[in-house]
């Protein structure tokens, strides 16, 4: 339970670059924070009902944020608003279904549901969806600017994180200045090695897993034949797209996919491997 609430802390990766939506994504950590922290061994009544009026507190809370951000979707006349408030409905569904359930539960489950909520709903929320919609509202300087390599990214593994940065390297060269007339030729050339490199790196990051008998391999890999799958689509939408819409889908692709996988996935291959040394 220590080790939730300890792990269960705002991360500046996970800012989208909005201040008002960030801050109200810190408040929702806040508030889950709480909620854990009065979550013990004994099956207390008492620390039932206050746990009840956290999670509801979060609810509420949640959907203020949700109608916030769907406000600022429509502001900036964001695409993929509708899908997006479906998203949101789901997340809801799912704590009113955490609410419901809660007279029935154990402290322990009570704890692992809302924890799960947090790490694999809601942060995968914001790294995949809610950093979407300022891309979407960025200026492809912005975009070019950030796409780099930062050290916050590290999973605390000299041969993985050495991976990581090349890969970053190889995106970063689509985005350094060439001839107009040569622009195209270089960025397919430049997609086509990030392509190849990511390939390699996810074959060392697998022999790796089994290597320590990683017990989400399996998971971990499916996620890697999802990110080869988009980049092979998007290396084969080149031809049909203007150089400028390109250089911003790649760089949707690096911060999304690229980044979620390595802070949300990658990192718990590490803390595995730490927690569980004998198992090699």
């Amino acid at each position: 339970m220590d080790k939730n609430i300890e792990n269960l802390i705002w991360k500046s990766e996970y800012n989208i670059g909005n201040l008002k939506i960030d801050q109200e994504h810190q408040k929702l950590f806040s508030i889950a924070r709480k909620t854990l922290s009065v979550v013990k061994l004994n099956n207390d009544e008492q620390e039932i009902g206050k746990i009840k009026e956290l999670i509801t507190e979060l609810f509420t809370y949640v959907g203020t944020h949700f109608s916030n951000e769907q406000k600022y979707m429509k502001e900036v006349k964001y695409p993929e608003l509708e899908n997006h408030i479906l998203l949101h409905k789901n997340l809801l569904d799912v704590l009113t279904n955490l609410i419901s359930q809660l007279n029935t539960m154990e402290l322990k489950e009570i704890e692992k549901s809302l924890y799960s909520f947090i790490e694999e709903y809601f942060i995968r929320h914001i790294i995949l969806e809610d950093k979407k919609i300022n891309l979407w509202n960025c200026s492809l300087e912005d975009l070019k600017s950030h796409s780099g390599w930062k050290d916050i990214y590290s999973v605390n593994n000299e041969i993985i994180d050495k991976e990581h940065k090349e890969l970053f390297n190889i995106a970063q060269e689509a985005f350094a200045y060439v001839e107009e007339k040569d622009k195209t030729k270089k960025i397919k050339e430049i997609v086509t090695d990030l392509y190849d490199y990511m390939k390699t790196h996810f074959s060392h990051e697998e022999k790796f897993m089994q290597d320590i008998n990683y017990p989400k391999s399996e998971e971990h890999k499916k996620l890697h034949r999802e990110i080869i799958l988009k980049i092979n689509e998007f290396v084969k939408q080149l031809p049909t797209m203007n150089i400028s819409d390109f250089e911003k889908e790649l760089s949707k692709i690096i911060d999304i996919s690229l980044v979620h996988h390595i802070i949300q996935e990658d990192r718990k291959i590490i803390a595995w491997e730490r927690m569980n040394p004998h198992k090699k």
